[in-house]
């Protein structure tokens, strides 16, 4: 049975399931850049948990773990680059007293391509099969286009004394692998470039860098989070900046970065997905009491029942936080307060005219109740209507609800959802029966994604379960493949 290996790539965090206490566990991450004078390279970041490998003992009576590397950069199945290395860990006089994490940077100059990137990791003192992962990696950039680099996350930095690959920009960056920060964090660090500004707005003027985070579920803005540095515009412009996360809540986020000119217009915008575990923190919702409502259409709303209707339906669109705030508030029979925290969600989101606001989506709401409900679901409770309500209409619809091997399916494909182009989303019908159909699989962040979903869709005529064996692409003739890679 192969280890397990947590592994981090292009903004998305993929945990793989321990298996055993002492299966190798490990978080990876690449991230483009680009030299003016050298070109474009990426840089790899891999961090080993220590008491996931081996350790035996060396000539010199220490325990040390070694691991083989292999990383391959290919381009129509031949292979560009690759590194393969032997890791090591520190030499340990006792494996009892702990065994810390290491970690390992390489930097790569890669030519302009799109390549397909593929990691082998080996424990060499284990005779476990290694663990072998493919990413798509893209090198777009060039001396003239308007393009940030990717992000990287930053465990510390300081002033560079001596040019070393961890440097950039005048500073040596200790990564931060991963885009899980758990309570024990306090600071999220974070660097980025944005290239060629000078040749949008001109050389050397004033433009400014504004980051802030913002919720993953709903695109808004965290206020108390955000800050802002002044630059003027040049061929390489890095951003390096720090902010508090100690008060941030548990919860799904993005990272924003933007650049506006000296007229407040933005240029251009770049954002990163990470995770935030703080189970002490809770969102400051208890002021809802100082709420004015008065001549509002949330007073308006006096039903019990109606009032629990549509704090229900907001769901879609809500943090973990005011998913949770909201269930314990429909517990008790607090009409005020329920109206209260409906008015407030659409004005922090629309402080202008939060009634418009609420009737535009009120409207959604009762279009997919109308659409999606079944005897036991609210239209918002279903995936497709909860999908429809969080990111809109699809752009385009294929249904097929007659393939002789496959379950009826309908894919959703959308053009844009944020900074995400081109993603889909897979619902299908296995019970052959009533109008519900459940998401499958998507390729959208933060949505399910099942790697199976091929063979579960095809369950109507087949009854395989051991999946490595099965030709993926297969299809027992259905279009789905076809359809959702197209």
């Amino acid at each position: 049975m192969k280890k397990a290996i947590f592994l981090w790539a292009c903004l998305t965090f993929l945990m793989i399931t321990q298996v055993n206490a002492k299966e190798l566990q490990a978080l990876f991450y690449h991230a483009s850049f680009f030299s003016p004078v050298e070109g474009p390279y990426v840089e790899t970041y891999l961090k080993v948990f220590g008491p996931s490998a081996e350790y035996v003992k060396t000539a010199r009576g220490a325990y040390q773990a070694s691991l083989e590397v292999t990383i391959l950069f290919k381009k129509n199945d031949k292979i560009i680059d690759f590194r393969k290395y032997n890791l090591l860990s520190a030499e340990l006089e006792d494996t009892a007293k702990g065994q810390p994490h290491f970690i390992d940077q390489q930097r790569i100059p890669l030519p302009f391509g799109v390549y397909q990137l593929e990691l082998i990791l080996k424990d060499n003192h284990s005779k476990e099969t290694p663990i072998e992962n493919a990413y798509v990696l893209a090198m777009e950039f060039n001396k003239t286009d308007l393009k940030y680099s990717d992000f990287q996350f930053i465990e510390s930095f300081q002033t560079t004394k001596q040019d070393n690959i961890l440097s950039k920009s005048g500073f040596d960056l200790i990564p931060y692998v991963g885009d899980f920060f758990p309570s024990s964090v306090k600071t999220l660090t974070f660097y980025t470039e944005l290239y060629n500004l000078d040749k949008k707005i001109g050389a050397n003027q004033d433009f400014i860098y504004r980051y802030y985070l913002e919720s993953f579920e709903t695109n808004f803005s965290l206020g108390d989070f955000s800050n802002y540095q002044r630059q003027k515009a040049s061929t390489v412009n890095p951003i390096l900046a720090t902010l508090q996360i100690s008060d941030l809540p548990s919860g799904n986020y993005n990272l924003a970065v933007e650049a506006r000119d000296r007229n407040n217009e933005l240029i251009s915008l770049n954002k990163i997905f990470f995770q935030r575990s703080n189970p002490g923190m809770q969102l400051n919702l208890s002021d809802i009491q100082s709420v004015d409502i008065t001549s509002t259409f949330a007073e308006k709303i006096t039903s019990l029942d109606s009032l629990k209707f549509y704090l229900q339906s907001l769901t879609p669109v809500s943090t973990m936080m005011e998913i949770q705030f909201a269930k314990n508030m429909m517990q008790t029979t607090e009409i005020k307060q329920m109206q209260k925290f409906l008015y407030n969600f659409w004005k922090t989101r629309n402080d202008k005219n939060p009634e418009a606001e609420w009737n535009r989506y009120k409207e959604q709401v009762l279009m997919i109740e109308d659409a999606y409900k079944t005897k036991i679901k609210h239209g918002f409770e279903t995936d497709m209507g909860r999908t429809w309500l969080k990111y809109g209409a699809p752009d385009q619809v294929e249904e097929n609800k007659h393939e002789p091997n496959a379950y009826p399916y309908i894919i959703w494909q959308f053009y844009h959802l944020g900074v995400q182009n081109n993603k889909r989303f897979l619902f299908y019908n296995p019970h052959l029966a009533g109008t519900e159909y459940i998401l499958l699989h998507s390729d959208a962040r933060g949505e399910i994604y099942n790697p199976y979903w091929m063979y579960e869709l095809s369950g109507r005529t087949t009854n395989l379960r051991n999946y490595d064996e099965v030709n993926f692409e297969g299809g027992y003739g259905s279009r789905a493949w076809e359809l959702f890679k197209k």
